[in-house]
């Protein structure tokens, strides 16, 4: 990958952080409007997003300083009604978001000129992960989530 290749990825990352800054301004029916019984509400999805780029900057970081080292992955299914998303701050949760992927962004963007194959983790359940794979999974992330953000908008909508 190129170097302005990875730019261009960086950049597309760091602009996720604004995928749901609309949230904040969304009725309080509308944010928890399930629109299926497994299905998860608007602010649910915020906040697993996330906790989600949490786990991703720690995994990041990993593949960079300690190349190839093991990473364990959760069950957000099980974390999502214990943890009782609903009690945790939608305004807080976006405001890490940006803060997470600004930090990222901006220490990419320092080793960019560095050729990026040996930088990588080991997941506990999908195996080795290399760093641009990293950086383009958490980029279609934000695409997953919005859309069922969306899909929920439109449900809401229709009664």
């Amino acid at each position: 990958m190129t170097i302005s290749e990875k730019e261009a990825l960086i950049e597309k990352y760091e602009k996720g952080a604004s995928a749901f800054d609309d949230t904040l301004s969304m009725e309080p029916a509308l944010l928890t409007f399930r629109p299926t019984a497994d299905a998860w509400t608007i602010h649910e999805q915020v906040v697993h997003f996330m906790e989600s780029d949490v786990a991703a900057f720690h995994r990041y970081r990993k593949a960079v300083a300690e190349p190839a080292g093991p990473v364990v992955g959760y069950d957000e299914e099980k974390w999502t009604p214990i943890l009782n998303y609903h009690a945790t701050s939608l305004a807080d949760s976006l405001a890490l978001i940006k803060l997470l992927r600004k930090v990222a962004a901006q220490h990419l963007r320092s080793i960019v000129a560095q050729d990026w194959k040996g930088f990588s983790y080991t997941h506990s359940t999908f195996g080795p992960v290399s760093l641009e794979s990293w950086l383009e999974s958490y980029i279609d992330h934000v695409r997953f989530h919005r859309d069922l953000v969306d899909r929920n908008i439109r449900l809401f909508k229709k009664g």
